[in-house]
C-alpha cells in the first residue's frame, strides 16, 4: 500500500488549506476556504474522487475550517479537533453563512450535520484508526490550535498547520518535533523574520500613549479570533488604566477563550483583563468609546466590513489606526496602508487618519521555520500555506540538503 498526499488547497497560495493523506485510511487534513482571492470570489478546495474516512482539523481559522460543512453534503464521516476549535468553528460558520449566503457550497442543514459528527481530540492523547495513529500537539497559534502527527507502519507524517514557536501573552508556543519522516510545514513567513517581540510591543505602546495624550482614539482593526484576545492581554499587561473598548465578534471569541482555560498560558490574568475592558453591546457604548481618548479593538482585521469602519469615520482628527496583522492585497486594510483609501458601501473614500503597521504575527518567522525543519530532520519536506514556497524549497535543497517539494494545486505527492 502506497502512502501519498493529495494537495487540494494552500499549495503555492495562502488560503483554503485542504490535504488528503492516504495511509490505510483516507484522512482529510483541514478543509478551508480562501475568502480574499485576486478574482474577488471565494475559492474552495479542489475536488477529489476519493471519499475521506475521517477528517482532522488543525485549528478554527476559516482558511483551514471554513468548508468543513460542505463535506456533509454527501459524507457521514467523523471529524476531530480540540474542544475550543469546535466551539469557535460553529460561531465562524454561522457568521460565514450570514455574510456569504448562497456563495457557500453548503447550507444550514449541512452545518448542523457536521456538528453531530464531531469528536474531541486532546493534545497528546493519540487515537488509532486501523493501522494509523493520530496525535495532536499544541501549535501555539490560537486557542486549541494543533499540529498533527500521523504514524503508519512505523513512518511519521507531521503536519504543522499554522504554528508559532515564540511565546505570546496568550500561548506558550509550539515545541519542536524530532525524528519526522515527512514534514508538511506552513511557509507563510519563509522570506522574513518578525521583529523582536518585546521591541514591537514597546513601540506599540509608545504610539498608543502618544495618541491618547493628544486626545485621540487608537483604532486597532483586529481579527476576532486570536488577535483580539492577544491585544487585550498585551495592553493590560502594560497598563491597567487606559480605557479599552472591544467591538465585533471578538467579544464572543473572548468568551470561548475563557471557557477553555487549559488552552491558555495564563487564564486568570486573561479573565481579569477581559473584565477590565468594555465589551461594546449598544449604540451608547459605541458613542462612549469615542467620547474620550481610548483604545478601540474591533473587527474586521482587514477592514472588509465590521464596526471598525464606523469608528474610522467618526473618530476625531487626533486619532490613529494601527494594524498588527497582515492584510491581503486588495482588501480595505491593504488599500488603506498603500493608497490611503477604502471602499465603503460601494464608494471609494479617503481616510485622513495616520496609519501604522506593527508586526505582532501569530506565525513562525523565517528563523523559527528553519529551526523547526532542522530539529525535525525529515526525509522529505512539503512546503504549503505560502506565497512562492518553491523558492524556499530550492533553498532548503541547495543550502541545507533537505529533499523539498512545493506542491502545485491538485498535485499528488508520493511519500
Amino acid at each position: 500500500m502506497e502512502t501519498f498526499v493529495e494537495c487540494l488547497g494552500a499549495s503555492r497560495e495562502v488560503g483554503r488549506s485542504a490535504f488528503m493523506l492516504h495511509t490505510d485510511r483516507n484522512i482529510m487534513l483541514d478543509y478551508g476556504i480562501k475568502i480574499f482571492d485576486e478574482s474577488g470570489q471565494a475559492k474552495f478546495p479542489l475536488e477529489t474522487p476519493v471519499k475521506p474516512d475521517m477528517m482532522v482539523l488543525s485549528h478554527a481559522h476559516l482558511d483551514h475550517s471554513g468548508c468543513i460543512p460542505a463535506l456533509y453534503v454527501q459524507n457521514r464521516i467523523r471529524w476531530y479537533s480540540t474542544p475550543p476549535t469546535k466551539d469557535i468553528c460553529e460561531v465562524l460558520w454561522m457568521d460565514s453563512m450570514k455574510i456569504m449566503g448562497d456563495d457557500l457550497p453548503y447550507r444550514l442543514g449541512h452545518l448542523k450535520k457536521a456538528q453531530k459528527f464531531w469528536n474531541p481530540l486532546l493534545y497528546r492523547h493519540p487515537i488509532n484508526s486501523g493501522e494509523t495513529k493520530i496525535e495532536l500537539y499544541d501549535a501555539g497559534h490560537i486557542s486549541g490550535a494543533a499540529m498533527v502527527e500521523i504514524t503508519h507502519r512505523g513512518k511519521s507524517f507531521f503536519y504543522t498547520g499554522d504554528f508559532k514557536i515564540e511565546e505570546t501573552f496568550m500561548h506558550r508556543g509550539a515545541k519542536f518535533a524530532e525524528g519526522v519522516d515527512t514534514l508538511m510545514i506552513e511557509s507563510t513567513y519563509a522570506k522574513r523574520d518578525h521583529p523582536p517581540r518585546r521591541q514591537a510591543e514597546e513601540k506599540f505602546m509608545e504610539s498608543i500613549y502618544e495618541t491618547l495624550e493628544n486626545g485621540g482614539n487608537v483604532l486597532l482593526p483586529a481579527f476576532a479570533l486570536g488577535r483580539t484576545q492577544e491585544l487585550i492581554a498585551l495592553l493590560r499587561s502594560y497598563d491597567r488604566e487606559i480605557p479599552i473598548f472591544v467591538d465585533g465578534m471578538g467579544r464572543e471569541m473572548s468568551r470561548i477563550y475563557m471557557a477553555y482555560p487549559k488552552y491558555l498560558k495564563d487564564p486568570d490574568s486573561f479573565k481579569k483583563a477581559v473584565r477590565s475592558v468594555t465589551l461594546v453591546q449598544s449604540i451608547p457604548d459605541k458613542k462612549a468609546a469615542l467620547r474620550e481618548p481610548s483604545v478601540i479593538i474591533s473587527t474586521a482585521g482587514m477592514l472588509n466590513g465590521g464596526p471598525v469602519l464606523n469608528y474610522i469615520f467618526n473618530a476625531n482628527s487626533e486619532s490613529k489606526i494601527i494594524f498588527t496583522g497582515y492584510c491581503v492585497e486588495g482588501t480595505n486594510g491593504w488599500m488603506l496602508q498603500n493608497n490611503g483609501n477604502i471602499v465603503k458601501d460601494g464608494q471609494e473614500l479617503a481616510v485622513d487618519l495616520p496609519v501604522e503597521y506593527l508586526d505582532l504575527s501569530a506565525h513562525a518567522g523565517r528563523t523559527d521555520l528553519l529551526r523547526f525543519i532542522k530539529k525535525a530532520n525529515p526525509e522529505k519536506i512539503l512546503l504549503v500555506h505560502g506565497d512562492k514556497p518553491e523558492d524556499f524549497a530550492q533553498e532548503l535543497e541547495e543550502e541545507h540538503g533537505f529533499k523539498s517539494v512545493a506542491p502545485l494545486p491538485g498535485e499528488r505527492v508520493m511519500l
